[in-house]
């Protein structure tokens, strides 16, 4: 307590009913607590240095909460704690709990104890199995959880919850805590923060960056000299209570440790230290440590033991740490209360402030600290207890060649991997430290690198292989799962040949175990689907299929049918890939969360497979629940695939603005772990919807950073050869440039694609030829395949006819893309291909055709987000207006025909020569020269002089002037 805490026998202390010398804070708060009354989310953070009277200001709002008929929920923190998961929220559900829960009392399920018992299970089930599946905590599905628990309870009397000491949280609490200020529960809510001024965590700091009026910060300062005589008992003299206002710096916790302080004590710290604020703590802590020489040695022994156990502090607890027998167990405590170092909260004893606590743990000689630590993890395991308690005290005294200990330290460790990375590393560290090194524990050791692996390849791709090399040589039954996911980090990182060779080599190995070789071969179909091999994707996927008929792994089956169904589709099999599809989506409907969170990653080429065969809503919801699930049980490795695949989806389905920023997500997540792979995939679905939405400026750049660092999968690289063609296309830059290298092989489906893409650049070219000749490849390419593609196959096909006078050809072609393009659900790209159309009808002359492919061009661009191409198209809508008869009269008289003097500079320029130059040949001036030329251009329809040279040539030569 700050301000207002419990006195000790010793000591004079007033206990006042509210804080003083904080009425515009406690004004305040008021207002917050009558807001969430109001059934409005509300949050307050007090912060200020310690002992500033944070916790009193909780005390007091939780009073008013009280007082108002709201649930409060009150959790801490501490430093000793810092490091087990969920700590502060298991503090907060376990005093509600205590205070709603009625012995005997058979649950109802809408009690708020009833609640509470829920909300606690779900906290501490990583605690409760040791079961490597069942056991990762669902971290995403246990903060919905949460937040609908405290809904519940905030619709019945609206909720107060209070975090006190947030500074010391663990990560997983700071995760929770911050998933709670961005989608607060339902109803009446308040979340109430203390913590240091320089320790404000980065979840609470942006809170206050967005300057929500719904938050109130209450920075506490020192109280004033009014202020603390008014604290004082009337009996101080004014010359003590000017020396104890200098030496506490106002802060009312110094103020109250210092009362029973001499005058020589006092002046001495106030002369060693004249004005100084920074060493505040150490001077308290002093003072709190001539507290406990005050003790006994049996009370400053229980001392020690409540500050080692600390949350299991009771009576019993106590006893057996401090090795005291229950009776002088219980008066030791009962000193501790008399003075005022504590009090009893139910049946544990809580220290009245951190730093009290603080004070007697590092009082405890070093020796007996770890033999009081190794008695309370004992405790702990006689008596079931969290093996998160369990791990935090056997991490503070563990041995080398302890093996129980290298066990509990690994079990917590792989528990964590998925909701606490970094204490999953830790954890896995120790244990492996600790471990002995015992040949019959060699396959336990793999077990632990593997794990170990995965914990820390959350931030370091390249460090998670590192010591997954360590395992890959042990027997094929140790390194089987560490060669699978060391494939798994060889794709993210492109070394796409490496993943092969390991697993490969890891296959012959396993030869016929059927239970290690099923995932050996799905890993390898994986890498094969990425190599652009679709034909050694369907050997191994199918392979594993007959391999899974013999089991009931619904997940794995679903992952072998839906890379079954991607390959299928690569090789233009559109029967098959639907067929395969479908059963893979029915797998993964009937696998049950907890089996499919293991194997989540399948579902990006499942909901790939579904986009690309026209089944949008199927794909929608398993991206849905994979992302949830990556999110729940903290895969991030896999969450940069996911969320490629999801902005490939809404990038189809028109979705632009969520498109984009699901890609910069995808680029976020492979930053955070370090994939240049998957960086170079997200940049790759992003770039057309970056060029459609906001322009070429901005693509380019985009453009010019994947050319830089493309990815090296086969079929990624193949996708980024075309996205980034028809960028510099859409930029006026025809020519090949900048733009990542075509794989040796190509799939059917990027064949399509780069066929396409080549016909419209030789258009831009001015290569009629050349483009008929690519746009009918890829035509005949894409026949039988996926709508999307032949929709692209006969948008090229359109252009090129176009090109080469063939007016009623190309509307034939380019309403077939428009068609094709509608039915896979290409919204930005149907608006494409009647734009098209209307630019042909308006060359025909067909004005009234023309207006309505407009209008369904702009339809679609509207709809979709496509703002710069909502912006180009009003453009061309002016200049097609004014074209449209000239068109007319070219497109029924064959040829364009040419005044003499325009046929005169068209030769020159087919033959080379500058303006200039031909200005000289002529006899007339420069600038008469570039108003033909431009007008050259404009009936041949042509940007270059290239372009022009090469449209005459198709031509065999000049039509007859005019």
């Amino acid at each position: 307590m700050s301000d207002g805490g419990p006195a000790g026998s010793g000591s004079v202390w007033l206990s006042r009913p509210e804080p003083v010398g904080r009425a515009d804070e406690l004004a305040r708060i008021d207002a917050a607590v009558a807001g969430a009354a109001a059934g409005e989310c509300r949050l307050v953070l007090i912060d200020g240095e310690p002992g500033m009277g944070k916790t009193r200001l909780l005390e007091y709002l939780v009073e008013r909460a009280h007082a108002a008929g709201r649930t409060v929920l009150a959790g801490s923190a501490t430093e000793f704690e810092s490091l087990v998961p969920f700590g502060m929220y298991v503090d907060a559900f376990t005093r509600l709990s205590d205070e709603y829960g009625a012995p005997g009392a058979a649950p109802t399920g809408t009690r708020p104890g009833d609640f509470a018992e829920a909300a606690l299970r779900t906290l501490l089930m990583t605690g409760e199995t040791t079961d490597t599946t069942q056991g990762r905590l669902d971290r995403y599905h246990t903060y919905r959880g949460i937040r609908a628990l405290l809904s519940h309870l905030a619709a019945d009397r609206g909720t107060v919850l209070t975090l006190d000491d947030l500074h010391w949280a663990d990560a997983s609490s700071l995760e929770l805590t911050e998933f709670l200020l961005r989608r607060p529960p339902a109803g009446g809510f308040l979340l109430a923060i203390a913590c240091r001024s320089a320790m404000i965590p980065a979840v609470v700091g942006d809170a206050l960056a967005r300057q929500d009026p719904r938050v109130t910060r209450l920075s506490l300062h020192p109280l004033d000299a009014n202020a603390v005589a008014a604290l004082l008992p009337s009996e101080v003299d004014p010359h003590r209570g000017r020396l104890m206002f200098r030496v506490s710096g106002g802060n009312p916790l110094f103020l109250r440790s210092l009362l029973d302080a001499d005058d020589h004590t006092l002046t001495e710290l106030a002369d060693g230290r004249p004005g100084a604020a920074l060493a505040l703590e150490q001077t308290l802590l002093a003072v709190l440590r001539r507290e406990l020489d005050r003790l006994t040695p049996t009370g400053r022994r229980a001392a020690h033991a409540a500050a080692v156990a600390g949350e299991l502090a009771s009576l019993v607890v106590i006893a057996h740490v401090a090795e005291l027998d229950a009776g002088t167990a219980a008066a030791a405590v009962d000193e501790l209360c008399r003075q005022g170092l504590g009090a009893l909260a139910g049946a544990r004893f809580v220290f009245r402030h951190p730093l009290v606590r603080a004070a007697a743990y590092d009082t405890c000689g070093p020796g007996w600290r770890i033999s009081a630590h190794a008695r309370v993890a004992g405790y702990l395991r006689r008596n079931d207890g969290s093996l998160a308690l369990l791990a935090h005290h056997t991490e503070r005294c563990a041995e080398h060649g302890d093996e129980e200990a290298a066990r509990t330290l690994g079990d917590a460790g792989i528990a964590y991997v998925g909701s606490a990375p970094a204490t999953a590393v830790r954890l896995l560290r120790d244990a492996l430290r600790v471990l002995p090194e015992r040949e019959d524990l060699v396959p336990y050791r793999g077990h632990l690198l593997t794990w170990l692996a995965r914990g820390t390849a959350v931030r370091s791709l390249t460090e998670g292989r590192r010591i997954l090399h360590e395992v890959i040589h042990l027997p094929h039954d140790v390194a089987t799962e560490a060669v699978a996911f060391s494939s798994v980090i060889s794709r993210l990182l492109g070394r796409l040949d490496e993943a092969r060779a390991l697993l490969s080599a890891q296959a012959r190995r396993a030869g016929q175990d059927l239970r290690v070789r099923a995932p050996l071969l799905l890993e390898l179909a994986a890498v094969a689907v990425l190599r652009a091999d679709p034909g050694g994707a369907r050997r191994h996927a199918l392979e594993a299929i007959e391999i899974l008929s013999k089991t009931a792994d619904s997940t794995l089956g679903a992952a072998a049918y839906a890379l079954l169904a991607l390959a299928c589709l690569q090789d233009g099999d559109v029967a098959a890939a639907r067929s395969h599809s479908r059963r893979a989506g029915w797998l993964m409907d009937s696998a049950p969360d907890t089996a499919l969170s293991t194997h989540v990653e399948l579902v990006a080429p499942l909901s790939w497979g579904e986009t690309s065969l026209q089944r949008p809503d199927d794909a929608e919801r398993h991206l849905a629940r994979g992302i949830d699930l990556a999110t729940m049980s903290g895969r991030s490795n896999d969450m940069p695939y996911l969320l490629i695949a999801q902005a490939h989806h809404k990038a189809r389905g028109g979705r632009l603005e969520e498109a984009i920023d699901v890609a910069e997500h995808a680029a976020a997540a492979s930053d955070y772990i370090q994939s240049s792979e998957t960086l170079a995939m997200a940049q790759c679905v992003m770039l057309l919807p970056v060029l459609w939405r906001h322009g070429v400026r901005p693509a380019m750049a985009l453009a010019d950073r994947l050319a830089d660092a493309a990815p090296g999968s086969a079929w990624w690289l193949a996708m980024a050869h075309v996205s980034v063609v028809r960028v510099r296309l859409a930029a006026g830059r025809s020519g090949a440039g900048h733009v990542p290298p075509l794989p040796p092989a190509l799939s059917r489906d990027t064949e399509v694609e780069r066929l396409a893409v080549q016909s419209i650049r030789a258009g831009a070219d001015g290569d009629v030829g050349t483009a008929l000749t690519r746009s009918a490849a890829a035509v005949a390419a894409g026949g039988g395949g996926p709508a999307y593609h032949l929709g692209a196959a006969y948008d090229a096909r359109a252009r090129a006819l176009c090109q080469c006078g063939d007016l009623g050809g190309a509307v034939a072609a380019a309403w077939i893309a428009a068609e094709r393009f509608t039915e896979s659900g290409a919204t930005v790209e149907r608006g494409l291909a009647h734009q098209l159309l209307a630019d042909i009808h308006g060359r025909m002359g067909d004005v009234a055709q023309c207006r309505t492919e407009i209008a369904q061009a702009k339809a679609a661009y509207r709809g979709s987000g496509a703002d710069w191409l909502a912006g180009q198209l009003a453009r061309v809508e002016r200049r097609l207006a004014a074209q449209g008869p000239r068109h007319a009269a070219r497109s029924t008289a064959g040829p364009p025909v040419l005044t003499a003097r325009e046929r005169q500079v068209a030769e020159l320029v087919s033959q080379g020569l500058t303006n200039r130059e031909v200005a000289e040949h002529l006899q007339v001036s420069q600038k008469t020269v570039e108003t033909h030329v431009a007008r050259i251009f404009n009936k041949y329809d042509v940007r270059s002089r290239v372009a022009l040279t090469r449209r005459l040539a198709s031509l065999d030569g000049l039509p007859p002037a005019e």
